[in-house]
């Protein structure tokens, strides 16, 4: 393309900005992301249409079945949404069987993509499409789902394979990010991590067994877990560069996914010291709650509750769950076998958190070993977590996860402790002064 080309794109592009935009967009910036665009290979009118949608303006997608209809790119799609429309491509898509009224139906489920990130779906009936293909989509609409919007289509969508030109792989350029930024939703993301831990298993995709392998990565930053659809021959241990996965969540728990279309190159060991990957994060609850999950995370807060289902429970001896009147959810009548755990309610005055402590954790908090507290009756082990429990300060360390109910910690380490009064007092006072 000619410079007076691009230029003339370009003055297009702010003549529509400055009819409908409150954002503000200088040409030398037009200019240099267009001309990105175009070195991607991606369509004139469909970068045009990107960057005023990106500052603010109006923008229509303008095919040959739908001229009118205005793109939403994926960045900007929130839950709610009715007549949602796409340029997008299929990230991954499986099939699922499910019972609605007492019928059997098939659906399916997976990941789109476009230049501005990723989103999951689901489609309520059969769709002819396959992982990367390029689709046009009318007519979707969105739900939350765990604090995010999920695309769903239904019966009025409809849905269009195109040209796979319109949304070159080329257009989704990688983005460097550090492991504690990782959230759901981010496309085509590129991050240098070391293995701390890496798992294979067979799963069964559309008939075929597949080996898939997960684990967890970690930098100075943090850690998130991670899923590979291609073997890389990963080892615990290595410091490697991923580029071109994308982000979804577990309950919350940011999860990088790629697979042999992405770049895994292995580097210097010593680019990221075991050393240096990142204890557990330290961060106030509501933080942690607006996160909504995270791995190795440490908070702090007041016991403002023991909940009901605290102290000597039965649980099944074949999946661990705990029983109610000697039935399993699971496996039904069983023959429990009894266990010891405290659940928690923890706040710090701006956000709160649940937590279940486990038999080991728990005879740390109390103070006692499991034979002794198994010989207690249940009125004297109420009174005694009470006593030792309520209103005090304690530090969790472990994994939250997020779902409709809330926030739960699963907890590895727990620390009753004091509060230095006069220390707090000064730091608070500092805080004030500062902000005079």
């Amino acid at each position: 393309m000619s410079v007076d080309d691009l230029k003339s794109h370009v003055k297009d592009i702010l003549n529509v900005l400055s009819e409908n935009s409150e954002k503000n967009a200088s040409k030398d910036e037009l200019e240099k992301e267009l001309k990105k665009f175009m070195e991607y290979g991606v369509p004139i009118e469909q970068a045009k249409q990107t960057l005023i949608k990106k500052y603010g303006g109006s923008i229509k997608f303008n095919t040959s079945t739908s001229s009118s209809s205005e793109r939403t790119l994926i960045s900007d799609i929130e839950p709610n949404q009715y007549n949602v429309n796409m340029l997008c491509r299929v990230i991954a898509i499986n099939p699922k069987d499910i019972v609605v009224k007492g019928e059997n139906r098939k659906i399916f489920y997976g990941i789109l993509g476009d230049e501005s990130g990723t989103i999951p779906f689901t489609a309520w009936s059969e769709i002819d499409v396959q992982k990367g293909d390029v689709i046009e989509v009318s007519n979707a609409y969105t739900r939350e789902w765990q604090g995010a919007a999920q695309l769903n289509f239904g019966d009025r969508v409809s849905i269009k394979k195109t040209e796979s030109d319109k949304l070159p792989e080329a257009a989704f350029e990688p983005k460097i990010y550090n492991v504690c930024d990782l959230r759901s939703g981010l496309g085509s993301v590129e991050v240098s991590a070391r293995i701390i831990e890496v798992n294979s298993r067979d799963v069964t995709v559309n008939g075929e067994v597949k080996k898939v392998f997960s684990g967890i990565i970690g930098d100075e930053t943090g850690k998130a877990q991670f899923t590979s659809w291609h073997d890389w021959k990963l080892k615990s241990g290595d410091v490697v560069n991923i580029s071109g996965g994308y982000v979804k969540s577990w309950k919350g728990i940011p999860q990088l996914t790629f697979d042999e279309k992405a770049s895994v190159k292995k580097l210097d060991k010593n680019k990221i010291p075991k050393e240096k990957i990142s204890k557990a994060n330290k961060m106030s609850l509501h933080v942690l709650v607006e996160k909504r999950g995270m791995l190795d995370v440490e908070v702090e807060g007041t016991i403002i509750e023991i909940r009901s289902g605290s102290g000597l429970i039965m649980r099944c001896p074949e999946c661990n769950r705990a029983l109610r009147d000697n039935e399993c959810n699971i496996h039904g009548s069983v023959e429990g076998k009894l266990d010891l755990r405290i659940k928690l309610v923890v706040d710090d005055g701006f956000g709160a958190v649940s937590s279940a402590i486990n038999r080991d954790l728990s005879e740390e908090l109390l103070g006692k070993k499991f034979d002794e507290i198994k010989e207690m009756d249940e009125t004297s082990l109420n009174d005694e977590m009470n006593k030792l429990l309520f209103t005090k300060k304690i530090r969790l360390q472990g994994n939250a996860l997020s779902d409709e109910f809330g926030t739960t910690f699963i907890s590895k380490n727990v620390e009753l402790f004091e509060v230095d009064v006069e220390k707090e007092s000064a730091r608070l006072t500092e805080e004030l002064e500062g902000l005079l």
